[in-house]
């Protein structure tokens, strides 16, 4: 998993790790309801609860700048003993440590704050999303899609599929991605996926972009995964910014793109390798980008998984990632019409 996720997971899942204290401090100031930070998160997922704002993405929204807020509030404010606290673990520090307050907080506003809204989102999605027609539409794709084989989906035939046993392993990581509360957790259940993916082929052949998206949606299919869509904007919504970047974004972006196949695949076709006459799935859910290569002096192609309505922004991000470019403010992105 990418540095900033294991130092979100280390801080969950070691007790008396680095940062302990201040987590079960944070959580003591939670439970005290005489104190602001308390009193501030109950009245947030009351208002939350009661409010009729239906939109989905319009709660999250308010939900991920709650939580940053209350972070900030803690950092800045502190509240009873939190600031001694912090400076008790400062200095345990080894000399080659530092303490990452905001992966600490980060986490403990997951179980203050997402946990006991959890349901009330899921609930709003599966309305939003009936409403729509949307949750519809990819049931019924998924369910049309049951009879192709891994390379009607644009597998190459040189890839040999994930045997079933690999393919199992693969859902299971997939179920606990459903089970999570924490968009977090359903991040690193996605990432474990992915991996599954990655080792279940690679003995035979690198994955590149093109070959992922289609394998993406062949798991998807294979595991009747219907509420993938709500599943990736969950975690769009209420993962911390910093997470999006790198390899997390990179690979929650195909989860999207692979949703977005799935959405806008027609019943009438027969093979969706040859939707819009390319050799990937829907071609509006890859972009094919030349990269210069200043040492050698030539253009490189680089396919990138992209979802609707995504950003330069967004898309230089994770193309940084993926050609570990450390300046990706020295470049943009061009669209090249008719040569010019």
């Amino acid at each position: 998993a990418p540095p900033r996720i294991q130092a979100l997971s280390k801080n969950r899942n070691q007790p008396n790790g680095t940062g302990a204290t201040i987590r079960a401090y944070a959580l003591q100031l939670a439970a005290d309801k005489t104190t602001t930070f308390s009193q501030n998160i109950d009245n947030f997922i009351q208002c939350t609860r009661e409010s009729k704002e239906a939109i989905p993405h319009v709660v999250m929204r308010n939900m991920r700048q709650f939580m940053s807020g209350m972070k900030n509030y803690l950092v800045k404010h502190g509240e009873r003993e939190f600031e001694k606290e912090v400076e008790k673990e400062r200095l345990k520090l080894r000399p080659n440590e530092f303490l990452n307050i905001d992966a600490i907080l980060e986490d403990v506003m997951m179980s203050l704050v997402v946990r006991p809204l959890r349901e009330h989102v899921c609930q709003l999605f599966i309305e939003h999303y009936f409403t729509t027609g949307a949750l519809q539409t990819l049931a019924e794709n998924i369910q049309h899609a049951q009879g192709k084989t891994i390379h009607d989906f644009g597998v190459q035939s040189k890839i040999v599929p994930p045997s079933e046993e690999s393919l199992e392993r693969i859902l299971k990581c997939i179920e606990r991605l459903q089970r999570a509360d924490s968009p977090l957790d359903k991040l690193e259940h996605l990432l474990a996926a992915i991996s599954g993916i990655f080792n279940s082929v690679s003995r035979h052949i690198t994955l590149g972009a093109d070959d992922l998206l289609p394998l993406v949606i062949w798991v998807l299919v294979r595991g009747k995964v219907v509420d993938a869509e709500i599943e990736a904007e969950y975690m769009w919504s209420l993962l911390h910014a910093s997470l999006l970047s790198g390899e997390g974004g990179y690979y929650l972006t195909t989860l999207s793109s692979a949703v977005h196949v799935l959405k806008t695949l027609k019943s009438s076709q027969s093979n969706i390798s040859t939707l819009n006459g390319c050799g990937t799935p829907d071609c509006s859910s890859v972009l094919r980008i030349l990269v210069p290569d200043e040492l050698h002096g030539s253009l490189n192609t680089r396919t990138l998984p992209v979802r609707p309505n995504m950003n330069t922004r967004e898309i230089c991000r994770i193309l940084a990632h993926k050609i570990r470019c450390t300046n990706p403010q020295d470049y943009g992105l061009f669209k090249l019409v008719q040569g010019e």
